[in-house]
């Protein structure tokens, strides 16, 4: 995966090159020898994109924020799929994504069609996209990753690649952070002398009593002064341990970029350090608000939770799930 800091984009020269070089709009193929029907384009408003050729359509026209896109049936019977930068202040990350699609293009299979699979990667970096101008995950943000990953690594350890990276589902926004076959965990991040945790819906902590674990992790953050504990070294590491299973390798660079995670220099800057992990299990009386016991006319609930209250539901090391 590319650094967007200290790479010069594939993507970036190609639009250089065809600045200038005629009326709008302007196309390059990508590479001479591209198993894809791929073009650099600058469109008709001059706009930074790619065009796709296709011999099916792609589907239906997706809308987004940041990306223009329009799919077309040429008089050749082809269909043009094109994406166009809409917010310029968004273009090195931009570059960044279409870099990968011409990169993971040199590797699809034959009969691969240029459209949708230029539309399927688009999906995958909306998040990305959507995250403001610098495309850099929130500093609340950065703590919720650096616990999840700190329990994802723990599941690895304990559970091995595969299960532990299938059980990961807090990057798709499922009321819980994981989901085992017998058991799941809610992850919650805080900062030393942190007093409390917030649960963000009335589902998250609605499961079957005993069911569901919270961790809450407790973390120092201070500028990085070494290579470790930063949330690029986290990455670096889970990345490690899953590299001989491809299955679980590929999941999780999805997993991680669909939290809004990409190799940057600005996430080697920050150093995460565990302090503790204090693991509960969510019993009957545990102080929550339940879905099943709210009023229908409540559609959403957040909440705090004063951690020294949770106390009488902490457990102990072999109380941890993957003990059980």
């Amino acid at each position: 995966m590319k650094n967007l800091t200290k790479m010069t984009s594939r993507s970036e020269l190609l639009w250089q090159s065809l600045t200038g070089t005629g009326t709008l709009p302007v196309h390059r193929r990508v590479s001479p020898n591209h198993p894809l029907d791929l073009f650099a384009q600058l469109d008709g408003a001059g706009q930074v994109g790619l065009l796709a050729i296709s011999s099916q359509s792609p589907g239906d026209v997706p809308t987004y924020t940041s990306v223009d896109v329009s799919i077309g049936l040429r008089s050749d019977g082809a269909w043009a799929t094109s994406i166009s930068l809409r917010q310029p202040q968004l273009r090195q990350l931009f570059a960044a994504m279409c870099d990968e699609i011409i990169d993971q293009g040199e590797t699809t299979t034959e009969g691969t069609q240029a459209g949708g699979f230029v539309l399927h990667l688009l999906a995958r970096w909306q998040r990305l996209l959507a995250l403001g101008p610098d495309g850099l995950l929130s500093s609340q943000q950065r703590l919720g990753l650096a616990g999840e990953l700190t329990i994802l690594t723990k599941a690895i350890t304990h559970l091995g690649p595969g299960l532990a990276i299938d059980a990961w589902r807090g990057p798709l926004d499922a009321p819980q952070d994981f989901v085992f076959p017998t058991f799941l965990v809610e992850v919650k991040s805080i900062t030393l002398g942190g007093t409390e945790v917030i649960i963000s819906s009335s589902e998250q902590l609605d499961i079957k009593p005993s069911a569901l674990s919270l961790a809450v992790c407790e973390f120092i953050i201070r500028p990085a002064t070494k290579d470790s504990g930063t949330l690029s070294s986290m990455v670096s590491q889970i990345r490690e341990k899953v590299m001989n299973e491809p299955e679980a390798a590929g999941k999780f660079e999805i997993l991680i970029r669909e939290a809004g995670f990409i190799d940057r220099d600005e996430y080697t800057r920050e150093e995460y350090n565990l302090t503790q992990i204090q693991w509960y299990t969510i019993t009957e009386n545990f102080p929550c608000l339940r879905r099943s016991e709210l009023p229908s006319a409540i559609t959403k609930a957040k909440y705090s939770l004063e951690i020294s209250q949770l106390s009488p539901f902490k457990v102990a090391e072999r109380g941890k799930p993957w003990n059980q």
